[in-house]
């Protein structure tokens, strides 16, 4: 509403209030009155250009916050009619001049409003800045109190309904698998509990207790950091109440800037995918983290899990028989297992996704 009574005010077609990411221009939040949604959806695939109609990056620094900033006044019109958002995107509206009113900025982002002067309007005039120069201050307040331009707030929001447009089940899940946030799909499957439930608020596989056991494990290595898992996203078969096979895909959340605005407590994503399960070629490395394996007890890890012998493992690494059991006792330690068969069990619990 204080969008249009803005542009209405002051003579211009429409109005935009974006929030772009430097120097690449691209819209971290765009929110606009009077716009087409053709031309509005058309508008975020400018970024580059937008910021170079006015000069580029550097030239926004030097923009004063308090004062309109006029395109036409600004820039020589042989500039802006060769820019190509303006022949794409202003010149076939009928756009002829923009003002700007700046919000905020940093090095790395800045959020502004601005006003598109329609060629029926005539030229801005100087009794449209100065009205828009004594409203400046009341929209930088606004912003400042509101943090309406609160780049994490605006990413949870978006993140959240991201997801909820994903087909597949996705779960987002703290270290303890208590389910943080969980698509529109994936609450469908809660509500029949096939192939997982959610007991007490946390993610249950309804299947064997290997699997949930390497669940748990899987996910309290993300919660140690990207660098335990290597950022690998790991695959656990399990079966649905029918039979079908089924595998959840958990993928660590990376820490950065972003992930605390998304979910602070999440530190994996968890898909559910109705196929079948193996484990593929190139997997040890992956394993080999998740369980802190040295690269010779990975190398056994993986002879055993192909359903070699140990003799046929040894002999095919280049190492004696007592070598390789010696690492094989330690993978055992690692793995939590005692026998060669349960590595084969622990190894076809795991894949990862194609």
């Amino acid at each position: 509403m204080a969008l249009k009574e803005l542009h209405e005010a002051l003579n211009f077609r429409d109005a935009m209030m974006a929030l772009m990411a430097l120097p690449s221009g691209q819209p971290l939040l765009v929110v606009a009155h009077g716009v087409e949604p053709y031309w509005l959806e058309r508008a975020t695939h400018y970024g580059e250009d937008i910021v170079g109609q006015w000069g580029g990056p550097e030239a926004f620094s030097t923009f004063p916050l308090h004062e309109p900033a006029v395109l036409s006044r600004i820039q020589p019109r042989a500039a802006i009619e060769a820019n190509r958002y303006y022949r794409e995107w202003s010149k076939p509206q009928g756009l002829i001049d923009v003002m700007g009113l700046q919000l905020a900025r940093d090095a790395t982002t800045h959020g502004s409003i601005g006003l598109s002067r329609h060629r029926s309007a005539g030229k801005i005039t100087e009794g449209e800045i100065e009205a828009a120069r004594l409203m400046i201050p009341h929209f930088q307040r606004a912003v400042a109190i509101s943090k309406a331009l609160d780049l994490k707030t605006i990413a949870a929001a978006s993140f959240a309904a991201a997801l909820d447009v994903v087909l597949a089940p996705v779960f987002l899940v703290d270290a303890a698998l208590h389910i943080v946030h969980a698509n529109q799909a994936a609450e469908a499957i809660l509500r029949t509990g096939d192939p997982v439930a959610s007991a007490d608020g946390a993610l249950a596989l309804q299947t064997t207790s290997s699997a949930q056991a390497a669940l748990e494990l899987v996910v309290r290595q993300a919660a140690a950091g990207d660098a335990a898992v290597g950022g690998h996203p790991f695959g656990i078969s399990v079966l649905r109440d029918d039979g079908t096979p089924a595998v959840l895909h958990v993928l660590p959340l990376r820490h950065g800037d972003l992930r605390p605005g998304l979910e602070p407590a999440a530190v994996a994503a968890v898909f559910v995918a109705p196929v079948a399960i193996s484990l593929p070629t190139g997997s040890s490395a992956a394993l080999a983290a998740l369980f802190e394996l040295t690269a010779a007890e990975a190398r056994i890890f993986t002879g055993i899990a192909a359903g070699k012998t140990l003799a046929e493992t040894a002999q095919g690494l280049g190492i004696g028989e007592s070598t390789a059991r010696t690492h094989l006792l330690r993978v055992f330690d690692k793995t939590g297992t005692r026998r060669q068969a349960e590595l084969v069990k622990l190894a076809g619990s795991f894949a990862l996704p194609v």
